[in-house]
């Protein structure tokens, strides 16, 4: 598997060119709830929903605006061999159709997720699929990378919605879920998926009543 760096020369060229690229794709960046205040001795693994190309994009710069971290960020090998930058940023690979690499790679996460303070990124949905389809086809590789983990750590389920409204370009919605600390779900993944679900159906609802804290361009 390719292995996670964080090189400052890559986020000085990357930061300013990926706000340049938001900047002109879309007209605003909403946060639609409040941030989460984060407990300092733990690990955060942050499951967003998983709508687009961008989607990585949207979540680095929400997690640098508003907590001022970089991000660890699963990514499928074949794309992280093809942008191999990226591993420069904090993504590191997995193969999903070799059982050996999958293994390998639940484990550097747990791993990773053994030092507090540190901000990882899973797409439990492992695809690209529509915002509107439910239900959505959620992997089992959360469930096992919490099985696998030595340490509690926090699970922060993220939304992102790209919604049009009266401006040429369309604007980024996001939300935050409830916080769940990795032992609730454990024996129970249900718990994950509910708040995982409600956290996109309280998106949509913001989304048409225009209910927005701030914007991050």
């Amino acid at each position: 598997m390719i292995k996670a760096e964080h090189k400052n020369w890559a986020r000085l060229v990357f930061n300013p060119y990926l706000k340049r690229l938001l900047k002109k794709s879309f007209n605003n960046f909403y946060l639609t709830s409040e941030a989460p205040k984060i407990e300092k001795n733990k690990s955060i693994l942050i499951t967003p929903n998983h709508i687009s190309w961008w989607d990585g994009f949207f979540i680095d710069f929400a997690v640098r605006n508003i907590f001022h971290k970089n991000i660890f960020l699963m990514m499928l090998e074949e794309q992280l061999k093809r942008f191999c930058f990226f591993s420069k940023l904090g993504a590191y690979s997995i193969n999903p159709g070799n059982v050996k690499s999958v293994l390998e790679t639940v484990n550097y996460t747990s791993l990773l997720l053994e030092k507090p303070g540190n901000f990882l990124v899973v797409y439990p949905q492992g695809e690209i699929e529509a915002y509107e389809k439910k239900p959505l086809a959620l992997k089992k590789g959360l469930d096992l990378i919490i099985k696998k983990s030595k340490k509690d750590f926090i699970i922060l389920p993220a939304a992102f919605k790209i919604q049009y409204y009266n401006e040429k370009n369309p604007s980024v919605l996001f939300s935050f879920g409830n916080m769940l600390d990795s032992k609730e779900i454990e024996n129970n993944f249900a718990v994950f998926e509910n708040t995982f679900y409600k956290n996109l159906d309280d998106l949509s609802q913001k989304a048409f009543d225009r209910q927005f804290i701030r914007d991050l361009l």
